[in-house]
């Protein structure tokens, strides 16, 4: 019998990550202690949220849907807690960043995102509340000030978003330059020939 070994591509996702996305998965990957304390307080208020006597039963719609996006963040956070204690302890023997690929890198982001979303859960699940125990202007006053500071933080973020994907823009050009005036020796060529 005949074996033929048919090449194939690499898919994308098992690539080794750039250096400036190197530098973020470190970033994030020792953030993760962090992600517990904060996973738990958001947890905890959601819990102790759903302890008040209007969520035993609930009686009005905004109070059930206030209980619905109350329990998501709780879970979520409950969820958060455990990726990010799972991706510590299979993160922290990745001595070289060469390993690290961009399956990695996506599954790094996945506590805070989960945390993410527990954050706004809360927050929405206390607007409803809030509005169905202070009906009038309050809940107005109330709603449109957490919108716009919700609004506000939404804006930074994505500003944090723009300036991370031109700087990383930036680091690849001047990667590839370097590269191109040394005839394709990569940057670590070049120190070994330097010492």
């Amino acid at each position: 019998m005949f074996h033929f070994v048919i090449p194939l591509m690499q898919p994308p996702f098992v690539c080794p990550l750039s250096p400036h996305r190197t530098t973020i998965f470190r970033r994030l990957v020792r953030f993760y202690p962090n992600f517990l304390l904060l996973s738990a307080l958001t947890g905890g208020l959601s819990v102790g949220t759903l302890q008040f006597s209007e969520f035993h039963p609930c009686t009005t719609a905004l109070d059930t849907v206030a209980s619905g996006f109350l329990t998501s963040s709780a879970s979520s956070a409950v969820l958060a807690v455990m990726l990010a204690v799972m991706l510590n302890f299979h993160f922290e023997n990745t001595d070289t960043m060469a390993e690290v690929t961009r399956l990695d890198y996506g599954v790094a982001w996945t506590p805070l995102v989960l945390l993410d979303w527990s954050i706004l859960a809360v927050l929405a699940g206390l607007m409803c509340w809030y509005w169905e125990t202070s009906k009038g202007w309050r809940a107005g006053v109330m709603i449109g000030s957490v919108s716009v500071v919700l609004c506000f933080a939404m804006w930074v973020a994505w500003l944090m978003w723009h300036n991370i994907q031109r700087r990383d823009e930036k680091v690849m050009a001047d990667y590839q330059g370097w590269n191109y005036r040394n005839g394709g020796r990569t940057r670590m060529d070049g120190m070994a020939q330097t010492v």
